[in-house]
């Protein structure tokens, strides 16, 4: 198919989209908000938001009911996108949207394995089974992890965690490892399926994310878990775009973690450890702002590519994850200059 053929209405649906998000004037104003249900009214009253929101009392909001509500506008707006494709792309897509459903797992995981699944509403799981197979119904019924692992027969996931049945004791840390790792190899192998240069493209995109999933996997591995580096090595991704396996397998075995901050720096990621702030604490929010400009950069390099859907379902997660962010500051009460610290999109 001709690509302008292919891409044209959905770009032009894109544009239509994006102008929905949030500017940088409401992410100040959204800042100033000193409570939850003033965040919710805010949203309501003066931004796009407002039409996902407008069955909901936004003065008895919480955080949870904003999560819910939010959730509900992704899948609605990922589902505009798929509208627009057909065979192979619009299989890449939807396994593109395994990323969100993959979170969603991790989280009932993690519920079940803390025994408070019971307790949280089922719709705080809303993209499980939303784009794979996996059947929240039957997930919610594991009172344990085998039990969840044996509840994924069936689903695109269940090849990756199915060796974790071989261990006699229930392994969190291993169950999400193994999550994410499926995403990347079934990404993987849905990408070879498209345009030689979409290939490419994504190729390159996915490249740069596990180049610093993999960092940041490898650096918490050494200061938090004190993991060998052949356990460190052997859950990264495999994949990568500067960081290929002799790479990455240098920086598992690095004597300490200077080392290590001194050859991601060789590599082009020195960025992530600044040295005039906590490492930790920003950690993720530099990887989300490194990820947030390049992808920017890769859309005006390729209009007319699948890179143009792939940058809306990222920027709108984003966008989603910077009011859950700020949510959570008014809770503990940072101010606004705080707060700004840990946006990915406004900052």
């Amino acid at each position: 198919m001709d690509r302008v053929a292919r891409f044209a209405a959905v770009n032009t649906k894109i544009k239509a989209l994006e102008r929905d998000f949030l500017s940088a004037e409401q992410y100040a104003e959204m800042l100033r908000q000193r409570s939850i249900p003033e965040l919710a009214i805010y949203l309501k009253e003066k931004t796009s938001y407002g039409k996902y929101l407008s069955d909901i009392n936004p003065e008895t909001m919480n955080r949870t009911a904003l999560e819910r509500a939010l959730k509900r506008n992704m899948v609605k707006n990922l589902d505009k996108l798929l509208y627009f494709f057909s065979g192979q792309y619009r299989d890449f897509l939807r396994v593109l949207f395994f990323k969100y459903e993959i979170s969603d797992l991790k989280n009932l995981a993690r519920d079940i394995y803390n025994g408070s699944s019971n307790s949280i509403e089922e719709d705080l799981y809303f993209f499980i089974g939303k784009y794979s197979k996996a059947s929240l119904s039957k997930l919610q019924k594991a009172t344990n992890l085998r039990d969840f692992i044996h509840a994924l027969e069936g689903s695109e996931f269940f090849e990756y965690v199915k060796p974790l049945l071989e261990g006699k004791r229930e392994n969190l840390f291993r169950l999400e490892m193994a999550l994410d790792a499926s995403y990347f190899s079934i990404i993987k192998k849905s990408s070879e399926k498209l345009d030689k240069r979409d290939r490419s493209i994504i190729e390159k995109w996915e490249g740069m994310v596990s180049d610093l999933y993999n960092l940041q996997w490898i650096y918490r591995g050494k200061k938090f878990y004190m993991l060998t580096p052949e356990e460190l090595l052997n859950y990264t991704i495999d994949m990568g775009d500067r960081l290929n396996f002799a790479r990455r397998r240098e920086l598992c075995y690095s004597k300490n973690l200077e080392e290590l901050k001194s050859k991601a720096a060789e590599y082009g990621y020195g960025f992530l450890f600044k040295k005039d702030q906590t490492s930790d604490i920003y950690m993720e929010r530099r990887i989300n702002r490194f990820l947030f400009y390049k992808l920017g950069a890769l859309v005006r390099q390729y209009p007319m590519s699948i890179i143009q859907s792939v940058a809306y379902a990222w920027f709108l997660d984003f966008e989603v994850r910077d009011i859950f962010s700020i949510a959570e500051c008014i809770r503990y009460n940072l101010s606004p200059e705080e707060a700004g610290k840990f946006l990915i999109k406004g900052a």
